[in-house]
């Protein structure tokens, strides 16, 4: 039985169940993730037609070539802001909606060196255009919550 609740959020309320699996996030995610312990975000350049895609992929999303490790690179992580959405409620982690009393905004960045955009909470006076820069955790672990949010820095 499905059943809404709140602000459209859908629920699953029948037969208990547990789903178990394990997620493997592939050599190229975990090298993009462990580069986060030094601070670094890599990408991926595509031999072929050069597109460069961050997070990397195994396929181009341009021409669809393979792509493995050989094709990482370090970006500065500095960027611009494409678009901007100010959010008001959060996922508390048990599918409750939580009012966060202030507005975050979550912006598509498009880093520097790079085609695709990465999508990251950004603090500062976030307006389309403005150069943005990361913020790490004091002391980075090589997992995605090493990555704060990205400040404003023009």
């Amino acid at each position: 039985m499905l059943l809404v609740v709140g602000v459209g959020v859908v629920r699953y309320t029948g037969l208990p169940f547990v789903a178990r699996f394990k997620w493997n996030v592939g050599h190229t995610m975990e090298k993009f993730y462990r580069g986060f312990k030094d601070k670094k975000i890599l990408a991926a350049r595509c031999e072929r037609c050069g597109y460069t895609v961050v997070p990397p992929r195994m396929v181009c999303p341009k021409c669809s070539a393979r792509m493995g490790e050989q094709s990482l690179v370090e970006l500065d992580g500095r960027g611009r802001i494409e678009s901007l959405t100010a959010v008001k409620f959060k996922l508390d982690g048990k599918g409750e909606y939580l009012w966060l009393g202030k507005s975050e905004f979550l912006a598509a960045i498009k880093l520097n060196g790079a085609d695709s955009l990465i999508f990251a909470r950004v603090e500062g006076d976030a307006t389309i255009g403005a150069e943005v820069e990361p913020v790490w955790a004091e002391k980075p672990e090589g997992k995605p919550s090493d990555l704060l949010f990205f400040r404003v820095i023009s």
